[in-house]
C-alpha cells in the first residue's frame, strides 16, 4: 500500500518501483557507473531509508538485498520490526556502495506496490539512530559522485 509522506522517516523499509523514480525525475545515486555498465538498481526493490533532510524535501535511502555480495553488508537481524513474511527471521543486505537520494513526493508516488499495510510496515532500528547513521556514514566513503538515476 502506498505511503503517505508523513510515514517517510528514518528506519522505514519500503519496496519503491525504480521505474518509477527515474521517470519522476529528481532522485540521485552514487552506484557505479562504468564502462561494464550502470549498477544501480531497476525493478522493484526494498529500500532502507537511512536519513530525512526536511529542508530539501529529500530522504537518503540504499537498497535491500536477500543475498551476499561483495560490498554488502548484513542487517542485525534484532533492530527488524514490521511484518515477518520475507523480513523477520531473514537475512538482508545493505550494498555500502549504492546510497540514493529520493525526493519524499517521490517516495510516495513510487511505493504503491508496497505489500505492508500502514499500520504495519517493516522498520529497521527504530529506536537506534546511531545504527541507522552508520549505514549513512558509507555514503561519505563512496568513491563514485552522486548523478541522475
Amino acid at each position: 500500500m502506498s505511503l503517505t509522506q508523513e510515514e517517510v522517516t528514518p528506519g522505514l523499509v519500503i519496496q519503491l518501483d525504480t521505474a518509477t523514480l527515474r521517470a519522476l525525475g529528481g532522485c540521485q545515486t552514487n552506484a557505479v557507473l562504468g564502462p561494464e555498465g550502470d549498477r544501480s538498481v531497476v525493478g522493484t526493490q526494498d529500500f532502507l531509508l537511512v536519513g530525512l533532510d526536511a529542508a530539501s524535501g529529500r530522504c537518503t535511502a540504499v537498497p535491500l538485498f536477500a543475498k551476499t555480495a561483495v560490498g554488502n553488508q548484513p542487517l542485525e537481524s534484532g533492530k527488524k520490526t514490521g511484518p515477518a513474511d520475507q523480513w523477520i527471521g531473514t537475512d538482508t543486505y545493505f550494498s555500502r556502495w549504492q546510497h540514493w537520494r529520493i525526493p519524499v513526493a517521490s517516495v510516495v508516488a513510487a511505493s504503491a506496490g508496497d505489500p505492508t499495510a500502514p499500520a504495519n510496515r517493516r522498520r529497521y532500528a527504530a529506536s537506534d539512530r546511531s545504527a541507522l547513521d552508520d549505514i549513512k556514514n558509507w555514503e561519505g566513503r563512496n568513491r563514485a559522485a552522486y548523478r541522475d538515476a
